[in-house]
């Protein structure tokens, strides 16, 4: 189901930005309490914007007493800076699934619940085709429903966005 609307997302956002130049595509490594991977695809020139974009990221946690993943699906916008366009930021927002499984003495519990998602990276165009990022995930969810200890969680991410 969820998949289903990020594909909506994306068939929304190329049809209608019809007049957008290029293709933006953005892998990316999630650092942290969290490892992970994440993607962005969208388009350039759209909406006022640099670039506009759906992402969808996993990081998962496991351990011998903890099994964690986190799904999110923003949407976000990118902005560059200057005459000659090299340093931007990017912005997303929107909403992440918490699933957890905690194994302690035999017995097993989950919790699952959803939450907001926000996003924020640096990015520094090496080419015209090529730049480079660096930025924080910052997910929330009511600590009661989750196993995390605080009722944020925080990853920093690395990745690159390439246009064509």
């Amino acid at each position: 189901m969820k998949k289903t609307h990020l594909v909506l997302a994306i068939a929304t956002l190329f049809s209608a930005n019809t007049f957008a130049n290029n293709i933006h595509i953005s892998p990316e490594i999630k650092i942290g309490p969290y490892g992970g991977f994440g993607i962005q695809a969208g388009v350039t020139d759209a909406l006022g914007f640099d670039a506009a974009y759906v992402s969808y990221g996993r990081t998962v946690y496991s351990s011998s007493m903890y099994d964690e993943t986190i799904d999110s699906y923003r949407f976000g916008v990118q902005q560059m800076f200057g005459s000659a366009k090299i340093h931007g930021v990017q912005f997303e927002v929107g909403v992440a699934n918490y699933d957890g499984k905690k194994t302690k003495s035999g017995d097993t519990t989950k919790e699952s619940t959803l939450g907001s998602s926000l996003g924020a990276a640096y990015v520094f165009q090496a080419t015209e085709q090529v730049g480079l990022r660096a930025g924080v995930d910052l997910n929330y969810f009511p600590m009661s429903d989750t196993y995390i200890p605080y009722d944020l969680s925080t990853n920093f991410n690395i990745g690159m966005t390439f246009t064509f």
